[in-house]
Order: C-alpha cells, then structure tokens, then sequence
C-alpha cells in the first residue's frame, strides 16, 4: 500500500484547472482536490514516494504566480 501525503495550498482562483492539468501531465505525480472555490484553497494528496519531484513542481509554480502560499 501507498503512503500518502497531503499539501494544502492557497492558489489564484483563474489557475485551479491549470493546476489540475499541469499535475495531470505527470502521471502518478499527485491529485488536486478544491477545499474551497471562492478562496481558491486546494488539497494535493501524492504518494510520499513523488514529494521530491512534486516539491520542484510547486516551487516553479511559485515562481509563475500560479501558487500564492502553503496552508499547512
């Protein structure tokens, strides 16, 4: 069985299906879930063994402007 991990992260409401179609490309990478819609709070749940190559996906993401801040 899979570990799992959990990012929740604020993003700009316009990007959320970009988010989602970015982590669709990588397959096996993580799945984003919206917490909350009018806020743009999203959840990707991945499997421990991807953290790594997510945490550089998220960081140029970061830097794009799609990621505003980590919640937890």
């Amino acid at each position: 069985m899979w570990e799992i991990g959990q990012l929740q992260l604020r993003v700009n409401r316009s990007d959320i299906s970009y988010l989602r179609f970015i982590l669709e490309g990588y397959d096996g990478l993580g799945i984003v879930s919206t917490l909350e819609p009018i806020s743009a709070q999203v959840v990707i749940t991945y499997p421990l063994s991807r953290k790594a190559p997510l945490v550089r996906l998220i960081h140029a993401l970061r830097r794009e402007g799609v990621i505003k801040e980590d919640l937890k």
